[in-house]
């Protein structure tokens, strides 16, 4: 039944984009909605012309908006869609020290439209660091007014910028902020909750499957020192990729990151060096003949691991890409000879200089094994993009570096208990307090996720959009996991579980 109706409204949306009487900012606010609504994936293509065609017309003309909310909103969509215009856009609303005009802090909207769009600043951005401070300023006396009819939603850009957020929550979100949307478009509303609840349906078999494998394989009945988490390893697969079309990459994702969440924490919380030396080197062997040599608890994870190796394998294989099921193998067996080297210093609390910590820490981050994972399913993750990967090139270090460290200060409280961390090598190598040190890793976060914008704009022409994606959604699904220095992946309760249910159980109601 949703299916029909999705069929019929995907054709009058279609012709709403395509509108030719529209103004170049009402095309751009349409595609700015349908892209938040969640259903721009039906129209990739059109999009995409549309956003092209628009940035030349502003490339040859140099004719902007005069007003901050079209003109913010023009600048991050361009941004986001590979397009590097130049922060010179702002101009107009900067006074002569470089400060933007205080005449702009009443225009909420504005600034809600000017906070989104300074996330997604690289380093040469020096006026969209300003700008970011101005709207965050403006916005927080704006957020401590309750009685604003915009408050509610200053108040959640504040905790989640759009940029950062999991496309699939937004959906969520942005469906039920559209619906109070005095201009909403009822054709529109309805299209994005079939598609929601429809998508919803998909999710849910797929989830299934996640536990009825995760039962049979036993990852979680026998090994009782790990952390169950099949339906948050579901939600990262889901976080990579929502669209219907990605439902083998989502699994293949959600039974990695199962396997690396009780492998982690075999790692970390349960093997004994010498266990860890051995499973290390059966890893690094890839052969089911080593199985007898582990203990029964890793014996469970080991064999797990190679039967997910060999449902890619046969995936692959029949694809005609075999390099990319190569890439799989060689990142495992690096993960664990990084996890074993971190074993090494922190089971016996031998902090190593921060330095040699981060680096090897990169590697325990999951970047370079959940990357490789989630193009695995990917036609167009070539041989060439392999190669690429394997290099280890800016954009994925710094992807790892935001992993790393935001999930080193949201874990932090737990893992000092029983281990040595992340943080405690970074106060010892610089004889800083804990606070100091969460800040920095904060900071260096925050500096990473202007590198990927910088990096998702100059690869934007070599690289697959839809390939560049993942290391945005990556990022994304860490930012909304470790928030606030809290480990929603280990507690998900307060953090993630309110988002499991708005997108695996309940659906959106007409």
């Amino acid at each position: 039944m949703y299916a029909k109706e999705i069929k019929m409204l995907k054709e009058e949306v279609r012709n709403m984009l395509l509108a030719t009487e529209n103004t170049i900012t009402e095309k751009l606010s349409l595609i700015d909605i349908v892209q938040r609504l969640g259903i721009s994936y039906h129209y990739g293509a059109e999009i995409a012309n549309l956003v092209e065609k628009t940035f030349k017309v502003y490339a040859n003309t140099k004719e902007y908006p005069d007003d901050l909310l079209s003109v913010a909103l023009h600048f991050r969509l361009f941004r986001q869609h590979g397009f590097n215009i130049s922060e010179s856009i702002f101009y107009q609303f900067v006074e002569t020290d470089g400060k933007f005009k205080e005449s702009l802090s009443t225009d909420i909207k504005g600034l809600l439209s000017l906070y989104e769009a300074a996330q997604v600043r690289t380093h040469k951005d020096i006026i969209l660091e300003e700008a970011l401070a101005f709207a965050e300023a403006n916005l927080k006396h704006v957020a401590s007014y309750t009685s604003h009819s915009l408050a509610k939603q200053v108040n959640y850009t504040l905790k989640q910028a759009l940029h950062k957020c999991i496309p699939r929550i937004e959906a969520r979100h942005y469906i039920s902020v559209y619906e109070e949307d005095e201009c909403r478009n009822h054709l529109l509303l309805k299209f994005a909750k079939l598609d929601y609840n429809l998508l919803q349906m998909l999710y849910k078999q797929e989830l299934s499957e996640i536990i009825r494998w995760g039962n049979e394989s036993e990852i979680v009945s026998k090994l009782p020192y790990s952390r169950a988490r099949l339906v948050e390893s579901y939600f990262y697969g889901l976080g990579m990729f929502f669209e219907p079309q990605h439902s083998l990459g989502r699994i293949i994702s959600a039974k990695t990151t199962a396997l690396l969440t009780a492998i982690d924490d075999t790692y970390d919380s349960y093997g004994t060096l010498d266990e860890l030396i051995t499973f290390t080197d059966a890893i690094e062997r890839w052969d089911a003949k080593e199985i007898d040599r582990l203990s029964i608890c890793m014996r469970t994870s080991y064999l797990a691991l190679l039967n997910v190796s060999d449902g890619v394998d046969n995936e692959l294989t029949a694809q005609q890409r075999s390099y990319a099921s190569d890439k799989y193998k060689d990142e495992w067996k690096q993960y664990a000879r990084s996890s074993y080297i971190e074993a090494l210093w922190f089971i016996p609390r031998e902090l190593p200089a921060f330095p040699d910590y981060l680096s090897n820490g990169l590697v325990t981050s999951l970047c370079y094994l959940l990357i490789p994972t989630a193009l695995l399913a990917m036609e167009c993750a070539t041989e060439d993009v392999y190669d690429w990967l394997s290099n280890y090139p800016k954009i994925l270090v710094s992807l790892a570096k935001i992993c790393r460290l935001t999930n080193d200060i949201g874990s932090y409280e737990r893992e000092k208990q029983y281990r040595g961390t992340g943080i405690e090598c970074y106060m010892k190598h610089y004889n800083v307090s804990e606070l100091e040190a969460k800040k920095k890793f904060a900071d260096i976060a925050e500096d990473a996720w202007k590198d990927i914008n910088e990096e998702f704009l100059k690869l934007s022409t070599t690289i697959p959009t839809e390939i560049l994606e993942r290391f945005l959604n990556l990022a994304r699904i860490v930012n909304v996991f470790y928030k606030q220095g809290v480990d929603g992946f280990t507690n998900p309760h307060n953090v993630v579980e309110p988002h499991i249910i708005d997108l695996l159980r309940d659906p959106i109601n007409f």
